[in-house]
């Protein structure tokens, strides 16, 4: 919303999900990466997605730790013409995190909300890997009829 609905700053609101988590030691989150403009449509799944992988980290994950940490990472590159985000989540902790017995909500949530997006978790003896691929393209992710040929107004 601070951006007039034309998108979010990628590093701004991943540090706006991770803050209250770290906010006593801000040392626990490490992130790198270019700027990046998220698009509009992809803002908002993206900081819920954040939002709940930072919440599973302070209950269960490396955040529940004293001395686990959060990586969050993010490329971007050309592939077949369009430019595509990959987002890397890496928890570290020094205990293993088992990987849920079950799909809840929450895991629902990161691995369907972000629109056309390939998400993969991991979990090994550091904690909870995550990572997220979608095209940065503006409009690709619409599916309106009006962008269908056969419903063109003659």
């Amino acid at each position: 919303m601070q951006s007039d609905w034309q998108g979010a700053d990628l590093a701004s609101l991943a540090r706006q999900q991770l803050e209250p988590y770290v906010r006593e030691n801000p040392g626990r989150l490490r992130m790198e990466g270019e700027p990046v403009l998220l698009p509009a449509d992809l803002a908002t799944p993206f900081g819920l997605v954040l939002h709940e992988l930072a919440t599973n980290a302070f209950k269960h994950g490396s955040l529940s730790r004293p001395a686990g940490s959060v990586d969050v990472s993010w490329t971007v590159a050309a592939r077949d013409g369009q430019r595509f985000l990959k987002l890397r989540w890496r928890e570290t902790s020094s205990a293993l995190v088992p990987q849920p017995a079950t799909a809840g909500l929450g895991t629902l949530l990161i691995e369907n909300a972000i629109p056309s997006a390939i998400v993969r978790r991991e979990f090994d003896a550091q904690g909870c890997a995550c990572t997220i691929e979608v095209s940065l393209a503006d409009g690709d992710r619409e599916t309106s009829a009006s962008h269908d040929p056969a419903h063109l107004e003659p």
